[in-house]
């Protein structure tokens, strides 16, 4: 899934959105001993992609020849969570705005670059829909890490598909 949203997500250019994600590197660190997560790949796809766009543009801004933007997906398992993790290289984020970055309306883009909806709905998803948890680290100066946490015992009714 991860591998498939990247593909996805690299077909995404648009000058007017000031990146390529094309040109962004992607360190991929999966552990292949962690169990299916069951859920809608379409909900996770959504959550990874707002992820990688929203790190795409912050790393549009930082980057410079001896920085060039990269990301580091991670994939493990932790006690009965899966455990999920971007990383960019970006500029990062002030303490203030890292406390809000889940707030639906909250943005740090100006007026028709974003509507501060992508997080609120990454973290709907995550928590509200599958009973997980995501949280950020992040810096200033210092790029940005997402970590997302699924249960893994966690079987939805109606049949959902493993992603």
């Amino acid at each position: 899934l991860l591998d498939r949203t990247l593909e996805i997500a690299a077909t995404d250019y648009d000058l007017t959105k000031k990146f390529d994600f094309r040109s962004i590197a992607a360190v991929r660190k999966y552990d292949p001993d962690v169990p299916t997560v069951f859920c809608s790949p379409t909900d996770l796809e959504q959550v990874v992609y707002n992820l990688l766009a929203n790190a795409a543009q912050a790393m549009a801004g930082a980057a410079s020849p001896d920085r060039p933007p990269r990301l580091i997906l991670r994939l493990r398992r932790e006690d009965d969570f899966a455990v999920m993790e971007i990383e960019d290289n970006g500029p990062g984020m002030e303490e203030h705005v890292r406390r809000r970055v889940f707030e639906p309306l909250f943005s740090t883009k100006g007026p028709g670059e974003g509507t501060g909806l992508g997080l609120s709905l990454v973290y709907f998803i995550v928590v509200n829909t599958y009973g997980g948890s995501i949280s950020v680290e992040s810096e200033k100066g210092a790029g940005a890490r997402f970590i997302i946490k699924l249960p893994l015992n966690r079987v939805e009714p109606g049949g959902a598909r493993q992603a």
